[in-house]
């Protein structure tokens, strides 16, 4: 039975709870993404020297027991040639067909790290979005046959809903594979209580165990069998057909084998040189073969798209750059990619096309929350994840595979490395951005000033903020006159980058936090979702004066990019640097 007794314990856990989350972040709502500009030159950092020896210790603690698996560790910032950290561990056990010494250039199967060149290929056709229906590239699709005459919802897609970016992302509702129906592999099924089943209900293919590699006929001739798991759209389903029927896509699209697009317009221009699709390199000696691998070399045909690729910590570290820094693709259609597309049960999981887009607010001393675009990959023994960070221009790969190589090493290890490095690189981005930013503007002609200051929380704090002798900051309130909020509120202010800069000026926007921390506490408490009282989104680019906002700050500088001086566009003053 309810008892209103013993509920207490659970609101004052709610209210503590509110408490811990917002004291964090001292009331402050950032907005989404970075709170300052990502380091350019972190390596030279202290910190950064200290989380690397750090990263380095757990690394080899981690790997003592590792006797048949090999990992491979990188860290790398666009804005350096070196990568920051670059870890390997070669087993003492080895499979004499493979490498003897893993390095940069050692290379491993990727499984599903795979899927995000199926997507990436995609986007660089301008005559293609990802909203079109696939049966317009895929016609097939319409004519496949299911195991019965039978169609409706329950026994066939509706392939006319299928949209490219609900394959991309994991929302078409397919079923998630075909080479991988056991009916195939040469085992007595019967003895776990299944059915004899007729020659005709089996693909006959998968790629391993003694196996042909499935080709596209055969996809074509038994995916209709397969029933849809869910409607278009409903619930994230993976599935690596999808992948595949992208990948059928791409050829119709550009009239180019698969294979020969994603070399010429992906690996080439990022100088992906040890890269493959469906063969492996042109010598084991150059791969980490774990001993009894059985699947190295092995190729799964079509589904090779999904999950086949072999490549190494060099090329992922240039795959990874190439897309942060929008090298073969452009700016806008990367931001618009590298957003979430929909939700899981998991509230620290978001998925994009294809990305597994990771969501924390432990990492750093701020608490505040950050994305981690993630693509993981597992292939039989080999277990691996490429991820990257747009607040701070970071790309990850830890490669792995052995024995004790596992989803859970990677989650572990890729933990590690976040936790270890991510505040370092805080710090070096505060270092960078208080020399370049900080400090006092003034006008002393007009009574101007203000003054921007780095601390524990996200951006910069801003005070001493008077033009023409009146204090903006606690006069806020009166600047609201569109507002029925009190005018008397508290009122702290934040400034925050935005991305549009030109080649002279750069805009960072200003952000304004309403109320106490106690008053924050008390109205979380009062509402069934977290952080209901962080709406910066909502908040934005609210006072204008003269079609000139109030938060819009305009920093000029000079040739070193560095700034010179600050223009607050409402007001119409131009402060320069002074201290």
């Amino acid at each position: 039975m309810y008892s209103q007794a013993k509920s207490l314990p659970s609101v004052l856990l709610v209210l503590a709870a509110s408490s811990v989350v917002l004291g964090a972040l001292d009331g402050h709502c950032p907005p989404l993404g970075p709170v300052l500009p990502a380091p350019t030159n972190p390596t030279a950092h202290e910190s950064v020297r200290l989380a690397i020896q750090d990263v380095t210790d757990t690394f080899q603690n981690l790997t003592a027991g590792f006797d048949a698996t090999g990992i491979s560790i990188a860290v790398k910032s666009i804005h350096e040639a070196d990568p920051l950290l670059e870890l390997h561990h070669t087993p003492a056990i080895l499979n004499p067909n493979g490498t003897t010494n893993i390095d940069s250039q050692t290379i491993y199967r990727l499984g599903s790290i795979s899927k995000v060149f199926t997507v990436f290929s995609l986007l660089q056709q301008s005559n293609v979005k990802l909203d079109d229906p696939v049966t317009q590239y895929v016609p097939e699709l319409l004519e496949l046959k299911g195991e019965t005459d039978e169609a409706d919802d329950i026994t066939t897609v509706r392939w006319n809903e299928v949209t490219l970016g609900a394959l991309a992302s994991h929302m078409s509702g397919v079923a998630a594979d075909l080479v991988a129906d056991i009916a195939s592999l040469p085992t007595d099924w019967t003895q776990l209580g299944l059915p004899k089943l007729e020659e005709v209900s089996e693909t006959g293919c998968a790629g391993v165990l003694g196996l042909p590699p499935c080709n596209r006929t055969e996809f074509f001739r038994d995916f209709g069998k397969r029933h849809p798991v869910y409607a278009t759209f409903t619930n994230p389903v993976y599935s690596n057909a999808a992948s595949a029927i992208l990948g059928f896509a791409v050829e119709s699209i550009t009239n180019m084998t698969y294979e020969k697009y994603v070399k010429h317009s992906i690996f080439d221009p990022l100088s992906m040189t040890n890269t493959t699709i469906f063969n492996g390199p042109e010598k084991n000696s150059w791969g980490f073969i774990p001993v009894n691998e059985t699947w190295w070399g092995s190729s799964l045909g079509y589904e090779d798209i999904a999950g086949g690729f072999y490549s190494n910590t060099a090329d992922l570290l240039s795959f990874g750059t190439g897309i942060l820094k929008h090298t073969v693709l452009d700016s806008a259609k990367t931001r618009k990619w590298m957003k979430p597309v929909t939700s899981t049960s998991s509230s620290g999981l978001l998925l994009g096309g294809p990305w597994e887009i990771i969501r924390s607010e432990t990492v750093t001393k701020d608490k505040r929350l950050i994305e981690f675009y993630t693509k993981s990959g597992n292939f039989n023994s080999y277990n691996n994840i490429l991820c990257l960070i747009p607040d701070y221009d970071l790309v990850i790969t830890i490669l792995s595979g052995g024995p004790q190589s596992s989803a859970d090493l990677i989650n572990l290890a890729l933990s590690k490395v976040v936790q270890g490095f991510l505040p370092a690189i805080e710090d070096a981005s505060k270092d960078e951005a208080k020399l370049k930013f900080g400090g006092t503007y003034a006008d002393v002609t007009k009574n101007s000033t203000i003054t921007l200051s780095l601390d524990d929380a996200p951006g910069f704090a801003v005070s001493d903020w008077v033009i023409r002798d009146v204090d903006v900051i606690k006069n806020y309130g009166e600047f609201s006159a569109l507002s029925s909020s009190p005018k008397d509120q508290a009122v702290s202010v934040r400034l925050y980058p935005t991305n549009l800069r030109s080649r002279s000026h750069i805009a960072w926007r200003a952000v304004f936090d309403i109320g106490t921390l106690k008053e924050l506490v008390e109205r979380e408490a009062n509402v069934f979702w977290p952080d209901s009282s962080c709406n910066t989104w909502a908040s934005m680019d609210r006072i204008a004066y003269g079609f000139r906002s109030m938060d819009e700050f305009i920093f000029s500088l000079d040739a070193e990019g560095s700034t010179n001086s600050l223009n607050l566009r409402m007001f119409q003053v131009e402060l320069k640097k002074v201290a």
